[in-house]
């Protein structure tokens, strides 16, 4: 079998070839059914996973795929490696031609989500690969990438996804009027990568709604970059989680410890005024 990173990328680069044309077009949002967790499914998603799949079928790769339209589906007869895909993270911006979108894939040798051994988020847009090896760090194109050394809140820019959930508004005030910049870009596993890669500070994220398939692979680049990935609690997400559950979390990507426990601090004096 090729190295874990190497399929990753090859399977990046054929999706890539076939939604980048896509992007913007009328074709991309037609519904065509539903997906693993129930949300509808957009045509430029099933391309997505589909050249995916069409790719390890072509190569007589055999794995479990764990995919967010097609769900848990067994490729071959002998499954060497777990496969996540996110084929399309930012759906709706690329369904509407805003160019920040990403697809997100990840290896891992067990179900386990703490057994991911190698990442790719590839930006739709342009083709640039963000990626990690377990152990090896985390690059960008090639090049190693580093969190930025911003410790505090306002110095920092920082993105933040509050969409259809007012409790995840409430919590994140205080940091908004900290804050030197706010964004709110709309695709999870590239803002995660951002993040890695110092161009923003953090990415925080409370909704409670973002799925393993979501932050799989920019879990991992993160934390090989020298990053922070955590529950806003602090705590670890459970490393034993399986990929092939449809599990809903609350996260915070920062560049460092300092910045995260201060974005901490402040989302906890929300809850305890409460």
């Amino acid at each position: 079998m090729a190295q874990p990173l190497d399929i990753l990328i090859n399977i990046a680069k054929e999706i890539y070839s076939r939604v980048n044309p896509m992007l913007g077009t009328p074709i991309a949002s037609r519904i065509v059914g539903f997906g693993f967790g129930g949300d509808r499914s957009r045509l430029i998603d099933v391309a997505a996973e589909r050249a995916a799949i069409d790719y390890l079928e072509k190569n007589n790769l055999s794995c479990i795929f764990v995919g967010e339209e097609f769900g848990v589906k067994r490729i071959g007869s002998s499954p060497e490696f777990y496969l996540v895909v996110d084929g399309v993270d930012g759906t709706n911006n690329a369904i509407r031609g805003i160019k920040f979108t990403s697809s997100s894939l990840a290896i891992s040798p067990t179900e386990r989500l703490g057994d991911i051994e190698a990442a790719v988020v590839m930006d739709l847009k342009d083709g640039g690969i963000f990626s990690a090896e377990k152990g090896r760090g985390a690059k960008y194109n090639g090049q190693e990438i580093k969190p930025s050394g911003i410790s505090n809140l306002k110095d920092a820019i920082v993105s933040v996804d509050i969409s259809r959930s007012i409790e995840s508004i409430e919590r994140t005030l205080p940091i908004m009027g900290r804050v030197k910049c706010l964004r709110a870009l709309g695709a999870a596993s590239l803002e995660i990568c951002y993040v890695a890669s110092g161009l923003l500070d953090a990415y925080i994220d409370l909704r409670g709604m973002l799925r393993t398939i979501d932050f799989a692979a920019g879990m991992l680049i993160i934390r090989e970059s020298g990053g922070v990935f955590l529950q806003p609690s602090g705590e670890d997400i459970p490393q034993d989680t399986l990929l092939t559950e449809v599990k809903r979390f609350s996260v915070i990507a920062s560049a460092n410890r300092s910045l995260f426990n201060e974005i901490m601090m402040l989302i906890n004096s929300i809850r305890k005024a409460t």
